[in-house]
């Protein structure tokens, strides 16, 4: 018995050393530990590679070039560690920023190689954006709309013990994700990026193999992602063709090859989020995925810092129309987003998710506490980011008023003011379309608005029921009687800067008034 026991012992020690073995070498996933995206905490992520190596990444931030390095991932409940994944610069001007963004690719020198699910991470520096929380943001919304979810969340990155800061971690969109969110994951995915506007340039592959792609590491403009090997274009051939039809086959040409709701929603989001540096504006950050399975082109935005009132342009995309988000200047072709709208039943149908989206997803009252928690979370770590600070010179205080006011020219908007100046124009532009049916009945206007002491309001028909509002807390700052009339003013005076909720019960949506 004493005999055995010792054995069993050896063999429980052996059988130990073996796992942990097992584990530190990388082969390893722990199961049931998938924290790489959890929103609700910011894990740490610690690189180390040779000095030399970071070197050359950064003396050549306009080559993908690649060197191992060790990866070390930690939450409060784990510490994982892979040896020999890859790391390299990403991004398009971020290449030339003084914080950078990095791709990590699992896979690269370990062959089908996953991490918690994933075979690459994108850890993305958000160098111009003070908040670092907007993209992270559009994709919340993304989610919300019903959209094939692409995973983000934060992340302090440390480089050989050396904090490089806040980063935002997202999910890379790969054939992996395709298998997260389509039936079929064996078709051709497109990364298309400035200045892919599909237009039309005849029925040869190599006409769009040769457009290059303007981002400052090159490559082309529609760039294959998956089934490399066969470099086959014939479906994106297939349907820019499509879009260059007549206006009378239209239609009938493009419905059987485009998953055309995703399409329309997707524009509505660039719209209801200030998204500019997109395909109907810029010709520039999205995907298309041609399922093989329905025969049709899936649209997905991605690059989506550029948003919430961050611009390069004096444009007020808060009050650009929606029904002309597109970019129509001279020379400027945007087949997919401007014959689509000139179809009356495609028209309709994005008012309608246009109307949608800003009365629930993007209305402040409800996106506010998720912008709020937001910056509660990420606020100890941007503390402590120095190299936010590098290109725009951006400090704490920046970061605070970022979400509520002007932060520079670059910066116009506050993400916060953006929402609700976008949220009262969009209202404004909607209650202007017969095709909405009922919803000029619907909205309540104001002017001025942002008010001091008095805005006056317009309704549709007579208010006979009380109205009520509400501070941006919930809370409630003042009521008005029944004014009984379609135009009537309302007293401010006394109140405390800030966003108000203006609710009737004769109108399902609150109208919003800035106060100053």
């Amino acid at each position: 018995m004493i005999i055995n026991c010792k054995f069993w012992v050896f063999k429980s020690v052996n059988l130990f050393l073996f796992i942990m073995i097992y584990c530190l070498s990388g082969t390893n996933v722990l199961k049931g530990q998938n924290t790489l995206y959890d929103e609700n905490i910011i894990p740490s992520i610690s690189l180390y590679l040779p000095p030399d190596s970071l070197a050359d990444i950064y003396n050549h931030p306009t080559e993908n070039r690649q060197h191992p390095a060790r990866f070390i991932f930690v939450t409060a409940t784990q510490h994982d560690t892979l040896e020999n994944v890859a790391i390299r610069l990403r991004g398009n001007t971020s290449r030339l920023a003084a914080k950078k963004s990095f791709k990590i690719s699992f896979n690269e020198y370990v062959s089908g190689r996953k991490y918690q699910g994933v075979k690459k991470l994108n850890l993305n520096g958000q160098h111009n954006d003070p908040t670092m929380v907007r993209e992270k943001l559009f994709y919340h919304i993304w989610a919300r709309s019903g959209m094939p979810e692409r995973r983000a969340n934060f992340a302090r990155v440390y480089i050989n013990d050396v904090y490089y800061g806040l980063y935002t971690n997202l999910e890379e969109l790969d054939k992996v994700w395709l298998g997260i969110h389509y039936a079929d994951d064996n078709g051709n995915l497109f990364k298309c990026t400035y200045p892919a506007d599909l237009d039309y340039l005849g029925n040869d592959p190599q006409a769009y193999k040769n457009i290059s792609s303007g981002a400052v590491s090159g490559g082309r403009a529609y760039d294959l992602q998956t089934n490399e090997t066969s470099d086959d274009y014939t479906v994106l051939v297939d349907f820019i063709t499509a879009l260059y039809s007549q206006m009378t086959v239209f239609q009938t040409n493009v419905e059987p090859k485009l998953i055309y709701k995703n399409m329309l929603k997707a524009l509505a989001m660039d719209v209801g989020t200030g998204n500019w540096d997109d395909y109907a504006y810029n010709k520039n950050n999205y995907y298309l995925y041609f399922n093989p399975s329905l025969g049709k082109c899936d649209f997905i935005s991605y690059d989506t810092d550029n948003t919430f009132g961050v611009d390069w342009d004096p444009i007020d995309w808060t009050t650009r129309s929606f029904q002309n988000w597109a970019n129509t200047q001279p020379g400027e072709k945007r087949p997919l987003a401007v014959k689509l709208l000139q179809v009356p039943s495609y028209y309709a149908l994005y008012a309608h998710y246009m109307d949608s989206l800003n009365s629930n997803v993007l209305l402040p009252f409800n996106i506010f506490p998720y912008i709020d928690s937001l910056h509660d979370l990420v606020r100890p770590a941007a503390i402590d980011d120095t190299y936010r600070t590098l290109d725009y010179g951006y400090d704490i205080n920046d970061f605070d008023v970022g979400f509520v006011g002007t932060v520079d020219s670059h910066t116009p908007y506050g993400i916060k003011p953006f929402l609700t100046k976008r949220h009262n124009n969009t209202v404004t532009q909607l209650m202007d379309i017969p095709e909405m049916e009922a919803g000029a009945g619907k909205y309540l206007k104001g002017s001025p608005n942002p008010a001091r002491e008095m805005c006056y309001i317009m309704a549709p028909f007579p208010v006979k029921v009380q109205l009520d509002l509400y501070s941006a807390q919930g809370r409630l700052a003042r009521t008005f009687p029944a004014p009984g009339t379609d135009v009537f003013p309302l007293d401010l005076s006394g109140l405390s800067a800030g966003i108000y909720y203006l609710r009737c019960s004769s109108y399902p949506q609150a109208y919003i008034i800035s106060v100053q």
